[in-house]
Formats: structure tokens, sequence, C-alpha cells
């Protein structure tokens, strides 16, 4: 944490020691009651009407200074700070009311939430002050405030801190309170009511997004995080109601970027008897009612681009502008043509590619150029499940995206209302699903049969908050009060709470037996097409699969430098967690029961079972080569990932020598465990530079890793 003191023990200590004291002075420093007649930016701006009353103000200590027989101050609340005066001879003491003597003050300490009561006037230099006549504690802090806090991560991870010292991110949040106000307050005055929709569903649907999924344990089945609300919506439309929105969570198991969040708030409407010509110009004018209320402006900078949501919002075709540029025909260019294009354009695509996302992403480098505002129109309909195919054109569909700043930043269309129609559209994004695409939409049998019974003509649309972040030019996480991050547990933490459960042990006592064995038999092992078919079933988290990937590819070259069965370490790499998605509390038992029924040789099992040694929940020690080479690798790999996102090349150019410095910073990846990962070391008699430099090698390799 930034400019706080490395004594942080100690003066916890110390104000505990104060704590104490108090307690036996009689003053309780956890009062149920307090009193607040203001907020501070209240007084401040009525101070002619408030001049010499007497009130009460609550807030953070966040100054203390002694000047003799005089002590100035500043507390803070949610609307500002107000500066407080304590006169040695003007304080009342009440211990039994809990009101502090003049005495006592030094039991206080910045950080502090007090009460002041006394009488609000200017000091001689013309500063408004609450002259204090009793003040009490209501909640002693008994761990300093650092005097900033610069570092992202910090922030994020603290975000409590972060408020109370950054005060401009607390208003930055008021904002996005008055961005969600407006945009509710313009639904509600065009005529739109809201409501609610599950954030539990079987069948998971709206968007193209790999979903998230838990268990119902009442139910004894398996739910998805809703990535949408807009199949539940349109079930309300076929029930009756016509003009509905949602404002809400959502969930997409995707990738973290400065643009996108796993987790994230979105405005999703439909407007039954509206088509998309008329979302599109309600939009227009929603924007412009956002950013006045919001911003009282219109112009904004953000991403290197500039826009004006006054100016008149131009119509991009999306086949047009792709033959424009790429002279591809959507329709009728081959996938060879589309993906010798976009390599011109030195765009690397991985995992599942077909013919949609192709051509998304050649309207990707259009895109990014984009300043708008402007409408994305007529889009395929093999791309569009859910949108109404035009009457004129059955291949281009009545579907618009907004683009902002290079990106698109909602999404509308005239919704699909024949229910055979849909459904065909259903088993098509099935087709993909099939082949791969774990993002193309599942097929949704109940909300076909609501069709089945009528909804009438109805327009969909909805936005992010992404369209917050992009006015605020922020990141996602910093537009976000608690993005999701990995959790960890500080050092520093658990010496403080040497009582925590469920902390990671350090491993055992390093052993090194002088010629670790290596069993030969391998029968039973799955091919390593299986097992890359089992990292798929069980494991959705994508940096999880990506870690399992890294690991198996060291193994794969630690096998190869020893002359031993390379499928067997690639395939123990492979599968070392793959109990983590479901069952972290218990890894790696689960999936050793999971071998053991499956018959996998007792060398995966014990490679995978002694890996957690360390930690306690196996009992099997480190004994092979094998078993020493999975330990090496699996923490050192998250190290050296982490490291990656660090520098703007990756892994390229990355040398042992500044992975070294890393590895002795303990704040950095405080995770990973450094005596882990020499125990491996240790075990296979490496140097350490030489295990970074043999998988940093192989790390460059993988496409994934590339930047």
């Amino acid at each position: 944490m930034n400019n706080q003191s490395s004594d942080l023990i100690g003066q916890r200590t110390q104000r505990i020691e104060k704590m104490q004291k108090l307690r036996e002075l009689g003053i309780n420093p956890f009062p149920s009651e307090s009193k607040k007649d203001h907020a501070t930016s209240h007084v401040i701006e009525n101070f002619e009407k408030l001049k010499g009353t007497s009130m009460t103000l609550a807030g953070r200590l966040m100054k203390l200074r002694e000047h003799g027989k005089l002590i100035f101050g500043n507390i803070q609340d949610q609307s500002g700070r107000i500066q407080i005066a304590i006169r040695k001879d003007q304080l009342e003491e009440n211990i039994e009311k809990g009101q502090l003597g003049w005495q006592h003050l030094s039991l206080l300490d910045v950080g502090d939430i007090v009460q002041v009561t006394g009488t609000i006037d200017k000091t001689e230099q013309g500063e408004i002050t609450l002259f204090a006549e009793s003040i009490k504690l209501i909640a002693k802090s008994i761990r300093p405030l650092p005097n900033s806090i610069t570092d992202k991560e910090t922030q994020f991870r603290r975000r409590y801190i972060d408020l109370e010292i950054n005060t401009e991110h607390k208003e930055l949040f008021k904002r996005k309170a008055l961005f969600y106000k407006a945009n509710r307050d313009f639904l509600l005055e065009k005529g739109f009511i809201e409501v609610e929709t599950p954030v539990l569903e079987h069948v998971t649907g709206g968007a193209d997004a790999a979903p998230f999924t838990t268990h119902h344990n009442a139910l004894d089945q398996d739910l998805f995080l809703r990535i949408s609300t807009e199949l539940y919506q349109k079930r309300l439309i076929g029930g009756g109601f016509e003009k509905i929105f949602t404002i809400g969570p959502n969930f997409r198991n995707e990738g973290l970027s400065d643009e996108h969040l796993q987790e994230y708030y979105q405005i999703e409407w439909y407007w039954a008897y509206a088509n998309y010509r008329d979302n599109m110009e309600m939009l227009i004018e929603m924007f412009r009612h956002i950013a006045k209320q919001v911003y009282n402006k219109t112009t904004f900078t953000t991403r290197g681009h500039m826009f004006d949501l006054a100016d008149d919002w131009k119509e991009i075709d999306y086949a047009s502008s792709i033959k424009e540029r790429f002279h591809i025909d959507i329709f009728t260019s081959s996938e060879d043509d589309m993906m010798a294009q976009l390599e011109k354009e030195g765009v690397n695509l991985t995992g599942a590619i077909n013919r949609s996302r192709l051509i998304d992403n050649l309207w990707k480098v259009i895109r990014k150029d984009i300043s708008g505002p402007a409408f994305l129109v007529n889009e395929p309909a093999f791309m569009s499940p859910l949108a109404k195919a035009k009457d004129s054109d059955p291949r281009i569909t009545e579907r618009f995206h907004i683009i902002l700043a290079g990106s698109e930043l909602g999404n509308g269309y005239t919704e699909i209302n024949d229910p055979q129609y849909q459904l065909n559209q259903f088993l098509d994004q099935q087709k993909l699903r099939e082949s791969g695409d774990t993002e193309a939409q599942m097929l949704d049998i109940d909300y076909v049969e609501m069709m089945e019974y009528g909804m009438p003509p109805v327009s969909g649309y909805g936005h992010s908050e992404r369209i917050f972040w992009f006015l605020e030019d922020i990141t996602a996480r910093e537009g976000t009060l608690f993005p999701q991050m990995r959790r960890e547990t500080e050092e520093l933490t658990k010496e403080i709470y040497p009582q925590l459960s469920g902390q990671k042990s350090k491993p055992a006592a390093k052993t090194q037996p002088s010629q670790p064995t290596e069993p030969s038999d391998t029968s039973g092992l799955p091919t390593r097409k299986e097992a890359l078919k089992l990292l798929e079933e069980y494991v959705q988290e994508p940096y999880q699969r990506l870690h399992a990937k890294m690991v198996a590819l060291g193994m794969e070259a630690y096998a190869k430098h020893y002359g031993q069965n390379e499928d067997l370490w690639y395939i123990t790499g492979l599968l070392h967690d793959l109990d983590y998605d479901k069952y972290p509390d218990a890894h790696p038992n689960e999936s050793l029961k999971w071998f053991s029924d499956w018959g996998y040789p007792t060398e995966l099992i014990d490679a995978v079972s002694a890996h957690a040694f360390g930690s306690k929940r196996t009992d099997t020690p480190p004994k092979t080569k094998l078993d020493y080479c999975l330990i090496a690798c699996d923490e050192l790999s998250g190290l050296l990932y982490a490291y990656s996102l660090m520098r703007p090349e990756g892994f390229v150019g990355m040398q042992p020598k500044s992975v070294k410095k890393k590895f002795k910073d303990k704040s950095f990846a405080a995770k990973i465990d450094r005596e882990e990962i020499m125990l491996g070391v240790d075990g296979l008699e490496l140097d350490l530079g030489d295990h970074m430099n043999t998988l940093i090698t192989v790390f460059q390799e993988i496409e994934e890793l590339k930047k």
C-alpha cells in the first residue's frame, strides 16, 4: 500500500492499546447510538443561514493538529470535509455519555469516526469551522490510513480506503449513480415499467457469450448465471406487457480487458408494437438526455476519439463497409479470402474459427477508426439469431449497434416473433456449439413454445455500464466499485491474523532423493485429445484452462530433456487442476478419485497428489522427477504469466534476471508460493534461472500468450 508506514503492526498495536484504555475509562469505542444533523456540504453551502447555530456533525477524523490549548482537525463525510476546532476551556467532559475530556483527546487517532457538537462559525482566517463543545468517539480505527494510494491493484482490492483517500473516486461513483438514474428516469417518462427477471437460468441466451455455471442443491440441477435478460423479458411481452425494462447484473465468462468485466450492469428494454427504427430514434434522444443530466454537455473525448452526441448520427452499412475496405462480400466470398485479409491486418485468431467470427473480425478492423456517434445497420441474419430478417432482403436483419469511440456500445433490433424461424435459428446456433463454439447461443425450447402462443411485434435494446466508462474515459475496473479479482491473502495479513483458517501452509521441508525413480507402466493413460476434452468439460474458467496448457507444455519440454514419456508428462500437467473449478477447497482430492475410477496410471495420480503435499491437502510427498517437475512448473507458470501481463511485449524478450527480481519481491503476485517452486527446482537439482528460461522459451510459442 502506498506511503503507509512499514510498522503497520506496531501502529495497530498502539491503537488497540488506546482502545483498551478507553474501555477502562468506561467509554465504549463502538457505541450503537450516534447523531448527525447535517451533511458537511449542506453546512458549507448554507453557512450564512446556519452561522452561530449549534449542531452535531459526524464523520471520519482526517487531520488532527495541536496548538497549545487549541486543537484543529478535519472531519470527512460522504459530502466533503469541514474543519473542527477544540478549545481546552470549552470542551465538556461526560464519560457516562461518552464525551471525551481534553486529557482524553490523545486517545483519538486520524481515521477514527467521531461525533462533534458545537457552534458553526468562521475562524479569523475565514475558514468555516465547527467550534466543538463536546466530542464523542463512535468508531475506533485500529488500522492507520495510508497517506496516499495510487497503485491500481490496491485501489481495487481495498476500495474502502481508496474512496476515503481519493475522494474524486467517490465523486466518480456518485456520477455513476446519476447515470443509472438518468437511464431509469428517461424510460419511466416514456411509459416503461421496470421488471425483474431470473439471474439463475436453466438455459441462458440473448447474447453470444460463454456463461458461468452453478449448482442448485434443492433441485439438484446445474444452472447458468444469465448473460442477458432478453429471453425472459420477451416472455413478458408474450404475456401482455408492452413497455418493460431491467437494470441489473449480467455475467459472461470471458476474458478481462479495459472494456470488459465478467460481472457488469446492463440496461435492457423491450417495446411492443415498435421496430428497430423506433428504438434508434428514441436512443438519440436518450443519449443526449443522459449526457446533459449527468455531465451538462454532449461533447466527449475518450480512447483517442472525440464525438458530440448532439451531432447527426450517421448510419454505416455492415456489408458495404467490409466490401469497400477489403473487397470481401460477406455472403459470397470464401473463408480463405477472409482469413487472408485478417492476416494482412495482423489479426491472429485463436480457438474455434468459423465464418461469422471471420466476418466479425473484419468489421472490428474498420470499427476501431470510427468515432461516431453512428449506427451500424443491416447486419447479416446468420450472425443475428434473435433479430428479424428484412422483408426486402432476408439475408440481412433489422438490427443496429451504437458505435462510439471505435467500439460497439449498444445493441438493438426488431425481434423475431415467428416461432418456426426462431427454432431454425436456434438449431443453426446449436450446430455451432457442437462444432466447438462455446459462445454460440443455446436452444431454449420453452421460449419457442411461448412464441407459438403469439408474441406481438417488438423491438429490444440493451447497453451496459460500458457507456459510463466511455463517457468518463476510464477502464472497466476503474469504473466498478468492486471489480472481480483473484483472491489473495497477504503475508502481513497472515501475520496479523494467525488464526485465519484455510490459508495456504508452507511446503514441507525439502527432500532431495539422490536418484528419483520413474515408473514405466502407463497403461490406462488417456490420449491427448481425450485429456483436452476433459479439460474443456471440467474447467470453465479461461485462465485455468490456459494455466493447464502452460504447465502441460512445460512438462512436455522437461520430458524431452530427461528422455521420459512425453504424453504422460504432458497429460499430467494438463489435468493437474481438473477439479479446481468445481471443488477448490477439496482440490485435488476429487480429481484423484476420478483418476482412480478411470484407471489412470499410478504415476500420474501420485504426481497430482504430490503437487498439493505442501498445502497439506494430501499426504503424498514428492518422490520422482515427474512429481518434482509438476511442482516446479505449476506455481512458476502463474508468476511468469502475471509478469507477462505487465509487459507490453508479453513473454517476448523476457529475461530470467528480471523475473528473479519479481520472484524476490513478495508483494508481486503475493499468492504465488515461492518455497513450493524451490521445492520442485531443488528436487530436480536445477538452477532457478535455468528453469525460468526453459519455461519462458516454451511460453513464447503459445498462441494465446502472444501479443
